[in-house]
């Protein structure tokens, strides 16, 4: 049986730390989207608006996100702050949160960027994409990528760190190349895309709402590491080095490369090559040995180690609900392996619901659907979180380990613009390529999250009342050093400790740990919540 542990050996420094906000930020988005983004907006120069945006953007929500997880320090990342800033009803926005990552947000990116590897290196090799062979490279990545993290955390970690070097020097070759390039002296014909402005940018709502999309995609990736948290040596000096370093770098580097890109691919050339727009950049700057087969392959590395990371997150954050109860029969599908240590039930949940999504989509343009469908309830609830962080500014305004505090102006502009990406998708565009209705991935996204209020009330309401078992009351941890319990609790206080059904409810308080023993029908187990969780 799987052991369940609250955080897990701090095997995460300051390396570590920054590679995996690095290492998913720059992984299939930078290489996959700027085509589409140019394409959505009409100008080079309205795309490096929008990346530049992204940028200041991400960074207000990465601000609020280090507050929140200098907080609450333990695994679980945005489920424990929503929980926390919004405890009732019965922890519903952290459980709908959970549910949405574990069941779409994260294998569906994951099933994206696997078949992006393979399209790369497909190009590498001169194979031409049928759809099916790119997904079967995906296959064989994720099925490797899952291998090694069931085999061991650090050295999937060490793999992570050696990647995310692989991910910036491609990157800087890129940027340096292009800027040679524009000066002619590599005999890269020149272009104009630059001398036009903004000759040709859309108006269309719709198209920026699409575009944004596919900006935070590429610039998602800053909360990796927040899932981790109960792994991280001395937070309080790396947390924010990690997550707001990582965004500033990679923020630069995005603007660099879409420069680049456009500074060596003629406009008409940039928008029909879709995925591959960094691999047409390397062919011509470079030629054909090392820009058509060398570079690919790096660039399929890249998103090969986006791959690591987001597996590596994602079990972290489903041991994290089996923790707080969330989980039904937890204690055989969660936790470390006894002599692994390492999440081996949660990644094989998590491989199988990723290649439902990988193998289960008719051939097409699955990436933008798939990348679209995630992306909403994604930017819902990091919206939602950096919320919270206001919120618990207010409601926990003692909270000792608050010890850095956000910019309210920055995380409003963040909220503002995750409002916009999940409700413009809405509105029907001026025109419509006909691949799939403009609503489809939202809508996809809205249902998804809906339909974990059946689970939510079965679990948390149903099962909690059956068994006299009290599953939010570690939402309610406040820095007094007590547990109070919501307003909607109020019917069952007496059931927690009823002895006619043989459980017990036991809460101890300390100055460090609350420790809320969960004796049910059909689970034994310990939820053991840091200071303020």
């Amino acid at each position: 049986m799987a052991e369940s542990t609250p955080g897990g050996p701090k095997n995460i420094g300051i390396v570590s730390a920054g590679a995996m906000g690095v290492s998913l930020m720059i992984g299939s988005g930078i290489f996959s989207t700027p085509a589409l983004i140019l394409r959505l907006v009409g100008s080079p120069a309205m795309a490096l608006v929008l990346w530049a945006l992204g940028a200041v953007v991400s960074f207000g929500g990465a601000t609020a996100f280090i507050e929140l997880g200098l907080m609450f320090r333990q695994n679980g990342g945005t489920m424990r702050f929503l929980a926390h800033a919004y405890p009732r009803p019965r922890v519903l926005l952290a459980y709908l949160f959970a549910w949405c990552m574990v069941v779409c947000i994260r294998p569906g990116a994951i099933a994206a960027n696997g078949p992006v590897v393979g399209k790369y290196w497909l190009y590498a090799a001169g194979i031409v994409d049928t759809g099916w062979r790119a997904r079967g490279i995906g296959f064989g990545c994720i099925t490797l990528i899952t291998a090694a993290n069931i085999l061991s955390a650090r050295w999937s970690l060490r793999i992570i760190n050696i990647l995310t070097a692989v991910k910036i020097l491609v990157l800087m070759v890129i940027v340096i190349a292009g800027i040679i390039a524009s000066t002619g002296v590599t005999g890269v014909p020149k272009n104009t895309n630059w001398s036009h402005g903004f000759r040709g940018t859309s108006g269309d709502a719709h198209s920026y709402s699409s575009a944004l999309t596919k900006v935070f995609w590429a610039y998602d990736g800053f909360t990796n590491l927040v899932y981790s948290l109960g792994e991280l040596r001395r937070p309080e000096r790396n947390l924010p080095w990690a997550v707001g370093g990582s965004v500033a770098v990679v923020g630069i580097l995005y603007m660099l490369a879409n420069v680049a890109f456009f500074f060596v691919v003629p406009l008409d050339v940039a928008i029909n090559s879709e995925e591959i727009l960094a691999a047409e950049f390397t062919n011509r700057v470079f030629g054909d040995l090392v820009g058509r087969v060398v570079l690919p392959v790096f660039i399929g590395l890249s998103v090969f180690g986006a791959i690591f990371s987001q597996t590596y997150g994602v079990a972290r954050l489903l041991d994290s609900a089996n923790i707080v109860g969330f989980v039904p029969m937890g204690q055989f599908l969660c936790g470390n392996h006894h002599r692994l240590q390492t999440p081996v039930a949660s990644l094989i949940i998590m491989y199988v619901l990723t290649l439902v999504y990988l193998l289960a989509p008719p051939p097409g343009r699955v990436f933008d659907l798939l990348v679209d469908f995630v992306q909403w309830s994604t930017w819902l609830f990091y919206g939602l979180a950096a919320a919270g962080a206001i919120v618990l500014r207010y409601t926990m305004p003692a909270c000792p380990q608050r010890t850095f505090k956000s910019f309210h102006p920055l995380n409003i502009l963040f909220i503002v613009f995750c409002a916009y990406i999940t409700v413009v998708p809405f509105i029907p565009p001026k025109t419509d390529d006909g691949q799939y209705p403009y609503y489809l991935s939202p809508l996809l996204g809205l249902i998804m999250t809906m339909a974990g209020l059946v689970p939510w009330y079965l679990r948390m309401v149903w099962w909690s009342r059956r068994s006299g078992v009290n599953l939010s009351v570690w939402a309610r941890a406040l820095d007094t050093g007590r547990v109070a319990a919501s307003d909607d609790d109020q019917d069952e206080p007496e059931q927690d400790n009823r002895e006619d059904k043989g459980h017990e409810g036991i809460a101890r308080l300390s100055t460090d740990t609350i420790s809320y023993k969960l004796p049910s029908l059909d689970i034994h187990q310990e939820i053991v919540l840091a200071e303020h969780l």
